[in-house]
């Protein structure tokens, strides 16, 4: 078994709030640095329910076709009622597989595409392998990849009043998770700023990157649905023991980061504390943080 099918993606991560990731305008000009109008077939690896591919699948010629390859069914599934739902004239099929053993031919693709997928890989080399590996020679691999690190590392308007050993303590806390995760076969949370230098090793040319215009904000009063969505996604979270909040999960990356029992509920309490001040300051309208973060866009040419 394969490490991307023994470590899926989170289905936690897949709310509304990701509906919001991306500015349509950045979109446009992202598709037409691509060449996406000159796109016959693209697939769209590790594909969820089909969030990134829909946004691209708008930008495809008419007679253009969008594969969704997901190892879970239940996103397979999910993508397919998605796209029936929001577009239903694209021409699209969704498939399972491996992002590892893609179930597709050699150069079968114009653009072979990944968003969130690489940092969740022991082993994302094999990865963008398999990406080249189907598409043809003037194609384009593209992947979209997060640093996490530092976004694990935000200011807000708490930031100020927080007592600097507390933050120097949840910097350390970020940062034995994200060394606990990769050391636990979970991925490297910072691969967005790797993965130029992995795309020129996998042999691909002309390699350009670029950065995410979005902002995720939160501004009193709060009232946008963007940000509507992501208060909704920390709630859910929170209710559901799910996504940052699956204390199980937490203790097992901070425990693999060399934290002791000690530190590991140190860092739990102080997380449950820090959101606790952060959900008394949103009800009192006093919270703001302007919500931006790393996340790359790397595209490379195959020879």
């Amino acid at each position: 078994m394969s490490d991307f099918e023994s470590r899926p993606h989170s289905s936690a991560y897949f709310g509304e709030e990701r509906d919001y990731w991306w500015n349509d305008d950045y979109l446009d000009l992202l598709a037409r640095r691509l060449g996406l109008d000159r796109v016959g077939v693209l697939a769209d690896v590790g594909c969820g329910i089909g969030h990134w591919g829909g946004l691209l699948a708008r930008h495809l010629p008419a007679n253009a076709e969008m594969i969704g390859i997901d190892r879970d069914p239940a996103n397979v599934a999910g993508a397919r009622q998605r796209f029936a739902r929001l577009w239903p004239d694209l021409s699209t099929r969704f498939v399972e597989g491996d992002a590892t053993a893609l179930p597709l031919d050699d150069r079968s693709v114009d653009l072979a595409t990944c968003q969130t997928l690489l940092i969740h890989l022991a082993q994302p080399m094999s990865a963008i392998a398999e990406m080249i590996r189907v598409t043809r020679p003037g194609g384009q691999v593209v992947a979209v990849e997060p640093n996490n690190l530092f976004n694990r590392m935000a200011v807000s308007s708490l930031t100020a009043d927080m007592p600097l050993d507390r933050q120097i303590e949840e910097a350390s806390i970020a940062m034995r998770l994200v060394e606990g995760r990769r050391r636990r076969g979970l991925g490297c949370e910072y691969l967005g700023d790797l993965l130029p230098g992995l795309f020129a090793a996998a042999g691909l040319a002309d390699i350009r990157v670029w950065l995410s215009d979005r902002a995720l904000a939160l501004v009193p009063p709060y009232g946008p649905p963007e940000q509507q969505a992501q208060l909704a996604a920390i709630e859910r979270w929170q209710r559901e023991g799910s996504g940052p909040y699956d204390r199980t999960e937490f203790a097992a990356d901070l425990a693999a980061g060399g934290a002791d029992e000690f530190m590991i509920e140190r860092g739990w309490q102080a997380m449950l504390d820090g959101n606790a001040q952060a959900s008394a300051s949103i009800a009192e309208r006093r919270y703001h943080a302007a919500g931006g973060g790393l996340f790359y866009i790397v595209a490379g040419r195959v020879r």
